[in-house]
Formats: C-alpha cells, structure tokens, sequence
C-alpha cells in the first residue's frame, strides 16, 4: 500500500525547501524595504499622532519582519526536529560498533 502524499520523504524535503525559500525571499524583502532609496520615500515632514511618517514606516516594517519571521520560524523549528528524532533514532556506524564491543 502507498503511503500518503503528505508521509512521503520527498514531498517533506519539498515542503522544507518552500520554507527556506519564503525565509529568503524574507530576507530580502526587508533589505530592500529598509534600503535608504525605498525607505526615504517616507521621508516627509508629516505626523501621524506626533510620530514622523519616516519612523512609522521603519517601526511597521521592522515589526511586520519579525512576526513574518516568527510565523516562518514555527514550521521550520518542527520540521528540523522531526528529521533529526528521525536520524537519531537509528544508530550510525560508530554507534553500532561501540554497541557491539560492549
């Protein structure tokens, strides 16, 4: 019987991958978006509820950079984990040799 799309070996690398592709599309988007020709855009001499429009834009992407982060992070996290609890759990070479010298 055929595993399930989802428990197969290669759609989990596949899925990781697409991770580490969104946090390196991540990664520069927020350089670009931070770059002084994009961000000084918001460089006007106007407030919103006392703050300077250029401190706003700052703060909200910044913000908006970490939460990204942080909900690309969970999946990355348990996925790393789940193949590591999987390669841990069999022994490696070295591991069976010293296993059966004992």
């Amino acid at each position: 019987m055929q595993k399930p799309i989802s428990e197969r070996p290669d759609r989990r690398k596949s899925d990781r991958r697409k991770l580490l592709d969104r946090a390196i599309i991540l990664l520069l988007v927020g350089i670009a978006l931070l770059m002084p020709p994009l961000a000084g855009i918001f460089q006007m001499d106007f407030r919103i509820f006392g703050i300077p429009v250029t401190l706003l834009y700052l703060f909200l992407v910044w913000g908006l950079l970490i939460g990204c982060a942080a909900l690309l992070s969970g999946p990355l996290q348990r996925k790393a984990d789940w193949h590591h609890s999987k390669t841990s759990s069999t022994p490696n070479s070295a591991q069976q040799s010293s296993l059966e010298e004992q």
